[in-house]
């Protein structure tokens, strides 16, 4: 049993000592554990060697431990929102974003994760659930559909968003467009769409494909808008929309989230989420 003090308090179940044990990331933020041996208190996920249970207390909150004389843990960083790795996560994240107009390289991230360029990748697909590339692709296809949508010839769109010459756009158009580029900035004129529409943990998501591969991932409020966000991206396409039965079982492994998606602000959470229903459904 664990010791407890319900002055302090200190929470103790079955559940969150599995959680410790298991080194479980879905439940930081829910509580810290603290040594009584060291006087250091961690997160659920932390790396560190778990203290024997007898000398194990549970405490709500990183100030609740701090109350009593504890010490937060320096590998994991409890009183952070974010561990150390997540941060570097975050810091490469940010970066692609801001940099879709250059070569973005594995050694690049790497350098701006402060990871080798093996570790960077591995952390990065176990986060956030695609590998570096693939990320940097279907945010490059994104920038280049705001672009012709908003009047940019096809020619100088693709080299604005980081694709070094038109083949490479064609290459990559399977994975977001759906269609060729020229068909796109026809509005899908001679496209047909089928789209669904399912709910996720960012809210209302729709999902619309061709026969060549996924087209767009939307979210909006509820579903006109969703259906006319569509419209508006495919004035000139036939839209269709289908029952989710058909697409769940792929879409339920896209709309599943790491701790740390959850801990982004909603546009970027969204950014990511889309990137992977893009690479999961085609």
């Amino acid at each position: 049993m664990c010791r407890t003090r319900k002055a302090t308090g200190v929470l103790v179940s079955r559940a969150a000592w599995r959680a410790v044990v298991r080194r479980d990331r879905h439940y930081d933020g829910q509580f810290v554990y603290a040594a009584v041996t060291t006087f250091i208190y961690c997160r659920p996920s932390c790396p560190a060697r778990t203290p024997q249970r007898r000398n194990t207390l549970l405490f709500r909150t990183a100030r609740d431990a701090e109350r009593q004389g504890y010490v937060a843990c320096l590998r994991c960083h409890p009183q952070s929102s974010f561990t150390p790795a997540e941060h570097r996560i975050l810091a490469a994240l940010h970066y692609i974003d801001a940099h879709l107009d250059r070569v973005i390289t594995l050694k690049t991230l790497s350098h701006v994760s402060g990871l080798s360029p093996h570790h960077f990748r591995e952390t990065f697909k176990k986060f956030v659930g695609l590998s570096p590339k693939s990320f940097c692709d279907a945010r490059r296809i994104s920038g280049f559909k705001n672009l012709v949508r908003a009047g940019e010839p096809v020619s100088s769109a693709c080299y604005e968003v980081g694709f070094g010459s038109s083949r490479s756009l064609y290459e990559k158009a399977r994975l977001g467009l759906g269609m060729t580029p020229a068909a796109y900035q026809r509005g899908g004129r001679g496209v047909h769409v089928r789209f669904v529409i399912c709910a996720s943990p960012s809210g209302p998501v729709l999902i619309a494909r061709t026969r060549l591969g996924v087209c767009a991932v939307l979210f909006g409020r509820n579903d006109r808008v969703l259906v006319e966000g569509l419209r508006k991206e495919f004035p000139n396409a036939s839209v269709e929309r289908q029952s989710p039965v058909k697409w769940k079982a792929a879409a339920i492994s896209g709309l599943d989230e790491d701790p740390l998606v959850l801990k982004l602000p909603m546009s970027l959470r969204q950014r990511v989420m889309q990137a992977k229903l893009i690479n999961i459904l085609n």
